[in-house]
């Protein structure tokens, strides 16, 4: 047979519609969501949520005073069939696909009011068959009653109906038609509030706020930018439609209206990296920082003296300064001891693992900061930090024998020499300073009940279990003067560190936002142990001479013993 030419048409499966009605909406505040952007474009004037809870059943009610659905023709083409173009003469906000009550009817039992039609759906029960009555008495704008599948208060998503009503909040706050939960407003439209950051054509922006960039569109939230990509936080209205994909819970990659809403999020981002004044960072503008310094979204002149790139320790360095530090480098877990004790010897500079994970580098770790810089030689000359970055090649240092096997230029390792062991020394095998400032140390009530001891460990000075003891390295504690001020406070500086902890530091050595409450705490407390470091120099000679006279007693009776001894022999001769 001769072959056949035909033109013929892609079709929907019903069980794609059905998976579009359950699978859009993964929240219950997005689903009321797509009911408030559906009242607001049918011109509403306010609209009306309410959920009332009995026993264990929930029913979700959204009313408005809009135009409705007015004819049968507007039902079959508006409520009936999905995706429906929309036409010039409707009022378009945020319409795009015609999808969104779809997501109403993934949460229960829908019953819609309005003009003189009642409209019933349940899924669960009749599929994509709905219920139609007409010629009933008429009702203005549209009335719907939601019987939820499954009662949404009291679980781990929203533990009360103030959880849920704080959700809904996050999704309306901006929309310009008053929005009202069980009576209370929750939306403000954003020309009302003042304190916006910048203002354009485009949208209102709020900067340093919040844990992230939340994003509206028109007022409707669509999604939260993490704060280490945006570089910033805050949030953003749009004052145009932008183009969001099917779900509405993120925006298009080609919408032209948040092109130019990213470039004022990367301008306030060039803007405090450009600032002569030293300006505190937070973790994820570093972060974000660090990305614009890989992707030449900023030349290198703005960053190279910008404290971006994390060490071990959790401070922060610039790529000056590590072009500068001609000591030995490497990766290593963050908060890991021996990187810690390696650092603090100025042995080797260790820089944290985290790094290569949020940059996603996979080669050559030797080799990182000429990938690094790889987008920015592309964008201008940087020829003149080549030989700095040969340089840095050859200083790298394998940090581990596992990393030392797929290694070529290197025999040796970070970890060469230092074991994983933490022993606490017997009082017994104690010298006679060490216990005289075990002694001292424990007779300062400050330790929150934590007994001081000495302990041998080649990988840290100092660690604890966070509850019982307080440990110090004999070798640490053996380099230090105790007659020096200088010293006494490093000893007290690290036995309050450890203080601070309130888990075990003989492995890793982690520094959270608890550990410098904590800290801080403790060092602005009444019985702070700085407070009693004034008074360690003046104890410890005390002890000393206490010492000093226990042993003159002590001989003293040893002598007197002798001569009584020696007359006992002799008066019995």
């Amino acid at each position: 047979m001769a072959p056949v030419a035909q033109k013929k048409n892609l079709k929907m499966h019903k069980k794609l519609l059905l998976d579009v009605i359950k699978k859009q909406a993964g929240s219950l505040e997005k689903a009321i969501l797509e009911g408030v952007m559906n009242a607001v474009e049918a011109m509403s004037n306010e609209v009306k949520l309410e959920l009332i809870v009995v026993e264990d059943k929930a029913i979700l009610t959204i009313k408005d005073d809009g135009i409705g659905i007015t004819t049968e023709k507007e039902l079959v083409e508006h409520f009936e069939t999905f995706g429906t173009p929309h036409s010039e003469d409707e009022n378009v906000i945020w319409k795009q696909f015609r999808m969104g009550r779809g997501q109403m009817f993934a949460f229960g039992y829908n019953t819609w009011r309005t003009s003189t039609f009642k409209m019933e759906v349940d899924i669960e029960k009749w599929g994509l068959t709905y219920h139609l009555t007409k010629n009933l008495p008429y009702v203005d704008g549209c009335d719907i009653t939601i019987e939820l599948y499954k009662n949404p208060i009291g679980g781990y998503t929203y533990p009360t109906i103030d959880s849920l009503k704080d959700s809904i909040r996050t999704q309306i706050e901006f929309v310009q038609t008053p929005i009202y939960f069980n009576g209370e407003q929750l939306s403000t439209p954003p020309q009302d509030l003042s304190g916006w950051t910048y203002e354009d054509e485009n949208a209102y922006y709020l900067f340093n706020a919040g844990d992230g960039v939340k994003i509206y569109n028109l007022g409707a939230f669509v999604k939260k930018i993490d704060a280490y990509r945006a570089g910033t936080s805050g949030v953003i209205v749009s004052k145009k439609r932008l183009d969001v994909n099917f779900a509405r819970n993120d925006i298009q990659s080609d919408c032209p209206v948040f092109e130019e809403i990213d470039k004022i999020i990367i301008k306030n981002r060039v803007n405090k990296a450009t600032k002569k004044k030293y300006v505190a960072m937070t973790d994820y503008e570093r972060y974000a920082l660090l990305k614009d310094l890989r992707d030449a979204v900023q030349p290198l002149y703005n960053l190279k003296g910008k404290r971006i790139f994390k060490t071990a320790q959790g401070k922060w360095y610039s790529l000056n300064m590590i072009l500068n530090n001609h000591q030995p480098w490497t990766f290593t877990p963050e908060g890991c001891r021996i990187a810690d004790t390696v650092m603090e010897n100025g042995q080797a500079l260790c820089l944290s693992e985290d790094i290569l994970n949020f940059l996603n580098y996979s080669g050559k770790r030797y080799d990182f900061f000429r990938w690094l810089l790889n987008a920015q030689r592309k964008r201008s000359y940087i020829g003149y930090i080549d030989k700095d970055l040969e340089i840095k090649v050859k200083l790298y240092i394998p940090y581990d024998e596992k990393e030392l096997d797929s290694f070529e230029t290197s025999s040796k390792c970070l970890t060469d020499g230092f074991s994983e062991e933490f022993s606490i020394l017997p009082h017994n095998k104690l010298t006679i300073v060490e216990k005289r400032i075990i002694e001292v140390l424990q007779s300062f009530r400050c330790w929150d009940g934590r007994a001081i001891n000495i302990g041998v460990s080649d990988a840290c000075a100092a660690w604890t279990d966070g509850n019982s003891h307080i440990t110090i390295e004999r070798s640490f504690l053996r380099k230090k003067s105790l007659r020096y001020d200088r010293d006494i406070v490093r000893l007290f500086n690290i036995l309050t560190h450890e203080l601070a902890h309130d888990d075990k530091t003989d492995g890793s050595h982690m520094h959270g936002p608890q550990f410098y409450e904590r800290f801080y705490e403790i060092i602005f407390s009444y019985d702070s142990p700085f407070v009693h470091a004034t008074r360690f120099k003046t104890y410890m000679e005390n002890a000393k001479m206490e010492e000093k006279k226990k042993k003159i007693i002590e001989k003293q009776k040893a002598k007197e013993k002798e001569i009584k001894n020696k007359l006992g022999v002799e008066s019995e001769k």
